[in-house]
């Protein structure tokens, strides 16, 4: 055990946001194909858009939040934007989700390539992780509405150790995981570990294989992968799966600071120490405050204390 790991200053993932041109497609895609519930649903507002740091109206007038049955994590809240920008094979940021199948996996493969908003990216295929502590599982992935990365994954065996591979109540269940593509990988690495205190529960580096085929990088090149959680019980609350790449392959397509990326935009994690949290953001030299903290009302947020930031991959 290492003595050194700092308490997690955050808890679990309770979902992501996806900005995309047409929001009610994707929650009608999300009912239709994931068979998810509509949870919520309200207005933007001009408290909200300063709290996220963005324009007035450059994220429409409604948002949307969907999430898999009997889950309260890993949901999905849809708002108007742009389709995620692409020059390159992979986006840099928040690239896409990962979402948990319980059973059937090549059943909903067929299902989902059936709907024209979804781009197949790879088909069902199945990988052992078991040589780094995690399991045999089986996944696909593609594009889904705002051209955002979509990957799907079933256990196919249990994890050798350290590694608990969430569970979900209805054939496709909650966001587990999601990636991030960083230009400055150590530094972002150095971030999430040593100031938000986050878990490295598996790191691996790669030269060939899964990362290589998706996205045609030629062998040789090197990948880093760090799967990172909050102080939650077990695994399958939210991760962060840092990926590092050479980064002739990374997007070099900067963020706004005015406005969301297309696709997936904004992570949302509990803290169950929100106030010494939005200190360590007040004074890291790697992220960038946006909103101060203040106590929203507004749905889905409740009465809770809540602030906005960026780390260092932008």
């Amino acid at each position: 055990m290492n003595t050194n790991q700092k308490i997690p200053l955050v808890t679990k993932m309770n979902g992501v946001t996806i900005a995309c041109p047409n929001p009610r497609e994707f929650k009608d895609f999300l009912i239709e194909i994931f068979q998810w519930e509509l949870f919520k649903q309200g207005k933007i507002t001009n408290k909200l858009e300063n709290h996220w740091g963005i324009d007035f109206g450059s994220a429409g007038k409604d948002w949307y939040l969907l999430r898999s049955p009997k889950s309260d994590r890993g949901m999905i809240r849809i708002i108007k934007g742009i389709d995620r920008e692409r020059t390159r094979p992979l986006g840099t940021r928040w690239s896409g989700v990962e979402i948990v199948v319980k059973s059937g996996i090549d059943e909903l493969f067929k299902k989902i390539t059936k709907n024209s908003s979804f781009e197949v990216l790879s088909k069902p295929t199945t990988f052992d992780f078991s040589d780094v502590g995690a399991n045999i599982h089986r996944g696909f992935h593609g594009k889904g509405p705002g051209k955002t990365h979509l990957m799907f994954t079933m256990e196919v065996t249990k994890p050798t150790a350290g590694y608990d591979f969430p569970s979900s109540y209805a054939q496709v269940g909650h966001i587990f995981s999601v990636p991030l593509v960083a230009f400055n990988y150590s530094d972002s690495l150095s971030f999430y570990i040593n100031e938000i205190g986050m878990i490295p529960v598996l790191t691996d580096h790669l030269e060939e294989g899964l990362w290589h085929k998706t996205w045609k990088i030629p062998n040789g090149s090197p990948v880093d992968i760090s799967i990172l959680k909050g102080n939650a019980s077990g695994f399958g609350l939210g991760g962060i799966e840092l990926q590092g790449y050479d980064n002739s392959y990374v997007d070099p397509i900067k963020s706004k600071d005015n406005l969301f990326d297309g696709g997936v935009c904004l992570i949302t994690y509990t803290s169950d120490q929100i106030e010494l949290l939005y200190k360590v953001i007040e004074s890291s030299l790697y992220a960038k405050k946006i909103s101060n903290l203040t106590e929203l009302y507004a749905s889905p947020y409740g009465s809770n204390k809540a602030f906005c930031f960026r780390g260092p991959s932008g």
